[in-house]
Order: structure tokens, then C-alpha cells, then sequence
């Protein structure tokens, strides 16, 4: 054991989690030693004192109020106007190739019954189509609209980065070049026990180690050198979703246009609320500054308020669709500016100092995580965007009713026969429709594809090579 390391141990009075050191092999001992050194011991012991001393209080309510800055879905033809400049602006900000795209893909599918990463559910509603080819036929397809590159940066864990990296090699990439995906890893911080706030091992040789959250991903990308990686490219501008979703608009013009139109360093999209209490994060603001407000710190009297047109005054649910510019990203990485922890009250599997394997059946230990959405209130010109849930959050998170694996596709089905219709196709109303976004990103893309104006049918396929005929 590294002297140095020993002492640093003793320092910060987490010398016992070297009890078992002796009884260890040379591989166990090296990776022990691995994982204390990649430990922060500093800002750990000052993330134990947080959680020892957190307050209960939820956020003040007369801090809150409604949001500032938004741009609703057109209603009239002056707004109709503004987005199509927009999204003229979008396009031209995807020509000069500034913008790259970022993936949160750390988490399995055991909610769904599926033991994998989640990238690799199928969701297709004819062709089984996963949610990682869903995104990278996106992509594929807005790279060779616009002639440039577009660099995918997909973030895993210890959980799924093996198999998620083995898994699109075996596809080759989807057609994407590979020299353009840049997987990497999610940071980790030690799980303490709630009571001493010692760290808790897992095993003898293993610390009780959990993922970071999403806003780790900053520091993650720094560790990984991709805002160098960025910067070489002439990169401003990063579009962020997470993998549950396959009806996400990548990389989407309009936003894109929107965020540099109004001088934003973080823009972020939201859906209108189904109704007052649905369960989502909403964009509001707090002390001035737009923030997202848990569904919890809303008082029930706040979100079922209605304002003079009859909309729901806390109205913008959140959808985890952000484009962020680089530079903000940046700042954010590292050092004093960097992403507040939150601490959760969690059930971790330990073992005692007997070596005895426990499983709590209540929370026994403090895990630290950052969110991605801490970057809102540190932004310059934060905006909100609305866009259509029917058209682009239909997300995949629980194994049956509201967002699980058939209302996705069935919206998917939805969406491919709405589309259909926009392009003026008369389509059986039983079709299974199915298109890749080979063939199109939006509705108007589909003209002129088929000779045929009469398509119908059990299942039509519409993918590149197909023969997108009946079956």
C-alpha cells in the first residue's frame, strides 16, 4: 500500500476500509488502491458534512415564480415566421459544423425486465429497431444533409460500458464513422455509511462506489479531453439528450436557431403539463433566476394556478433536452464553479467489519450526485423552448402504462402516420408504419419518395434499401 495514500487514509479517519487489506490477493489489493486513489478526500469530507447537516426545508414558495423566457409552439402566422427563421439559422449553424451531440446512456433496463444497457432495447414498432440506432440513424442523417461531421460523445458507466461499446461494434456503428463516437465513462463518488459517514465497502476488496449523475458528465468529458476534442473541431454548441427516448428531435434546427438568436448559453426543452399534478420537473423561477423546480417544492395551490389566458402559470415540464455552449460547459467542469452535490438517503449493500454481507431493508447510506440542470440558474440568457409531446417525448421508463415500451410505440405509430399524412400519403388507419430517419427527419422529407400515393396494409417499413412493401 502507497505510503502516501495510507496517510491521506488516516487523515480524513477512513483507515478501515483497509481491515481486509491482508487477506486480499495482489489484484484485489491493486484495485483497492485504484479506487481509494480516484477518491477526492477533501471534497468527500465536505460532502459528508452537508449531508449530516442538510436541511429538510424545501425550497421557499414565495421564491418562486413563473418563467421569463420562453418561446411557446406557434400559434399564429407572426410566430409561424419566427420559427422558420429560426430554423434557418439552425441549418446554417449545422453547416458551418458546430455542433456535436451528447448522450446519457449510463443506465441498465432492469425497469423494463431487460438486463442490458438501455441503448440496446428494441422499440421499433415493425422492425425491432433500437433506441441506440434510432439516434444514430439521426444523426447519419442530419451529417450527410448538412456535409459535415457531427461527433457523438456517449456516456456510460461501469454498468454498461463494456457491453454498450461491444455492442455497437458488432453493428458497426450504424453506419456512423467511428472515428466520430467517443464513448466515455461516468465518474463515480463513494456511498458513506448515514450514521459514522465512513465509507462502506461493497465486498472486502471493493468500495461501495455509485454513479455521480448526469451532471458528472461534465467532469467526465474533461477526464476524457472532449472539450479539446471540441475546441480542434470548432464546436460551440452541444446538444444533450438521455437514452430513454426514441421520439427526440436531434441536434433540432429550430432550437439550435433559437439558442444563438437570443444570445443563450443554455436552452432546454419542455412539454406543456398534462395536468397540474403530473410528476415532472418544471422551469420556473427561483429568486430570479431560471431554475427547475422538483414537483415536490411546488405547493399544490402554486401548480393547479391558472393565468389570464387559461394556461397553467408553472406549465413547462421537463424533458432533459438541453443544448449548452461549450464555453458555460467548460466553466462548469471544474474547481469552485463547479455543479453543487445533492445528497440521497439510499439502501447500499455493505459489509461490516466481521466481513458479514448485509442488505438493508431501509436507507443506510448517503450517495452525492450531480444534475446536469444545476447549469440553468448559472447560465447567461437561459431559455426554454416548448415543443410538441406527441411529436418528441415518448420516453421509455417503465415496464407497463404511461411510458413504457407500448405507449412509445405507439406513439412512434402515431407520429409515422401523422407524417404520412402531411406528405399526403393515404395510408391503411391499421398500418404498422415504421421510418427511419434514413428516410426522414421531418414530414416534408417524405415527398417524392414513393411512385405509389396509396399505401396500405398490416406493416410498412420505410428504411433505406427496403422494399417497403406490404405484408
Amino acid at each position: 500500500m502507497d505510503s502516501n495514500l495510507k496517510n491521506l487514509l488516516s487523515q480524513y479517519d477512513q483507515s478501515h476500509v483497509l481491515n481486509f487489506w491482508e487477506e486480499l490477493s495482489a489484484d484485489q489489493q491493486r484495485d483497492l488502491e485504484l479506487q481509494l486513489q480516484s477518491i477526492d478526500f477533501e471534497e468527500l469530507k465536505g460532502l459528508i458534512n452537508q449531508a449530516f447537516h442538510k436541511s429538510e426545508s424545501s425550497i421557499d414558495p414565495d421564491s418562486i415564480s413563473p418563467l421569463q423566457n420562453s418561446i411557446c409552439l406557434p400559434e399564429s402566422e407572426k410566430d409561424r415566421e419566427k420559427w422558420t427563421h429560426a430554423r434557418e439559422r439552425g441549418h446554417q449553424i449545422l453547416d458551418a459544423g458546430k455542433v456535436a451531440a451528447v448522450l446519457v446512456a449510463g443506465g441498465q433496463g432492469s425497469r423494463l425486465g431487460f438486463d442490458h444497457p438501455k441503448g440496446m432495447f428494441p422499440i421499433g414498432p415493425v422492425t425491432d429497431r433500437t433506441l441506440f440506432q434510432i439516434f444514430f440513424e439521426q444523426l447519419l442523417a442530419l451529417s450527410n444533409r448538412h456535409g459535415v461531421r457531427i461527433p457523438y460523445f456517449i456516456m456510460t458507466s461501469d454498468a454498461t460500458h463494456e457491453e454498450t461499446e461491444s455492442f455497437l461494434q458488432e453493428h458497426s456503428w450504424f453506419g456512423y464513422p467511428q472515428e466520430d463516437v467517443f464513448l466515455f465513462k461516468q465518474g463515480t463518488m463513494p456511498a458513506v455509511d448515514d450514521k459514522t459517514g465512513k465509507i462502506l465497502l461493497s465486498d472486502p476488496s471493493t468500495i461501495a462506489m455509485s454513479p455521480d449523475g448526469h451532471g458528472g458528465m461534465l467532469k467526465a468529458m474533461q477526464r476524457a479531453n472532449l472539450f479539446e476534442e471540441m475546441q480542434k473541431r470548432g464546436i460551440d454548441y452541444l446538444f444533450y439528450h438521455q437514452v430513454d427516448n426514441p421520439c427526440v428531435s436531434m441536434c433540432d434546427p429550430a432550437m439550435l436557431g433559437f439558442h444563438e438568436e437570443q444570445g443563450a448559453e443554455i436552452s432546454t426543452k419542455v412539454v406543456a403539463k398534462r395536468e397540474p399534478g403530473e410528476k415532472v420537473g418544471v422551469l420556473a423561477e427561483v429568486d430570479g433566476k431560471q431554475s427547475i423546480i422538483e414537483y415536490s417544492d411546488l405547493l399544490e395551490e402554486m401548480a393547479q394556478d391558472y393565468d389570464e389566458t387559461g394556461r397553467l402559470k408553472y406549465w413547462a415540464g421537463n424533458i432533459a433536452i438541453h443544448v449548452m455552449n461549450r464555453s458555460l460547459l467548460e466553466q462548469l467542469a471544474t474547481g469552485d464553479s463547479r455543479l453543487p452535490v445533492h445528497v440521497a438517503h439510499k439502501k447500499v449493500p455493505f459489509v461490516d467489519e466481521s466481513g458479514k454481507q448485509h442488505s438493508p431493508d431501509e436507507p443506510n447510506a448517503y450517495k452525492f450526485e450531480r444534475f446536469i440542470f444545476d447549469a440553468i440558474p448559472r447560465a447567461k440568457n437561459p431559455l426554454v423552448i416548448e415543443t410538441s409531446r406527441e411529436e418528441e417525448f415518448n420516453p421509455v421508463k417503465n415496464a407497463e402504462g404511461n411510458d413504457s415500451p407500448a405507449s412509445s410505440q405507439a406513439a412512434l405509430l402515431a407520429r409515422a402516420h401523422r407524417w404520412m399524412k402531411i406528405a399526403r400519403y393515404n395510408c391503411d388507419e391499421n398500418a404498422k408504419i415504421e421510418i427511419s430517419p434514413l428516410i426522414a427527419l421531418e414530414p416534408h422529407d417524405l415527398d417524392n419518395q414513393f411512385i405509389e400515393s396509396e399505401l396500405a396494409g398490416a406493416k410498412i417499413v420505410l428504411s433505406p434499401n427496403s422494399s417497403d412493401e406490404v405484408d
